[in-house]
């Protein structure tokens, strides 16, 4: 999996637990890799706690960690083996025995509907298609000809957690089709510039939308 210390990972107690203990919060947690012992031991942060119910793992419970490496996105199911409350939190967890993984094509896309704005323009927007290398978008007024550099602010919902994106775009295609006699423009779009954390953020919704709905995937 090429882990690296600093490495975001996403937990959440597994399917098999939750049903038995019966409970209903499907969220997953954010944890950071701390670091790891070969075939012995995992150390990772533990997740922000919620002041009503406290800390969100306990010790000997099953958790479900995925996380986004390179194309691939690997999951795997461990144990908490030890939480370690100071001189700071963190978890040790049982080392995998069985890893699987799915790779995400940098083609890869999802089909959505996510309101959007251009960042010098006050033109709504939708994006209708996304990837983490661009988005087709449609609009009733023109963002440009071909060529054209805009700025394309959008949020993405990820784990109930709503991350705002402001990101550097080529225009590359354009078509236009009619609604109810109204002219739609529809803009093929290109990402350039994208930050790690804005590529994270484009892979995590990515992979949500193809558990969640894999009809919806291109």
């Amino acid at each position: 999996m090429q882990l690296k210390v600093g490495h975001k990972l996403q937990l959440k107690l597994s399917s098999q637990l939750k049903e038995t203990l019966g409970e209903t919060n499907n969220n997953f947690y954010m944890a950071i890799l701390i670091g790891y012992v070969q075939n012995n031991t995992l150390i990772v942060s533990m997740p922000a706690s919620d002041p009503l119910t406290g800390e969100p793992f306990l010790e000997g419970e099953q958790i479900l960690v995925r996380l986004f490496s390179g194309q691939c996105v690997f999951s795997f199911t461990v144990f908490v083996d030890k939480i370690i409350k100071l001189p700071f939190k963190y978890m040790h967890l049982s080392f995998p025995k069985h890893i699987s993984s799915q790779t995400i094509r940098k083609s890869r896309r999802i089909k959505c509907n996510i309101s959007a704005s251009v960042s010098d323009k006050s033109i709504p927007l939708v994006i209708t298609d996304l990837s983490t290398t661009g988005a087709e978008i449609s609009t009733t007024a023109s963002l440009g000809e071909l060529g054209t550099i805009i700025m394309l602010c959008f949020t993405v919902k990820i784990l109930d957690r709503e991350t705002p994106l402001s990101v550097k775009s080529i225009i590359r295609s354009t078509k236009q089709t009619h609604k109810n006699d109204q002219k739609i423009l529809y803009f093929g779009i290109e990402f350039t510039e994208l930050k790690s954390d804005q590529v994270f953020a484009l892979r995590s919704l990515i992979y949500q939308e193809i558990v969640e709905n894999p009809y919806h995937a291109a």
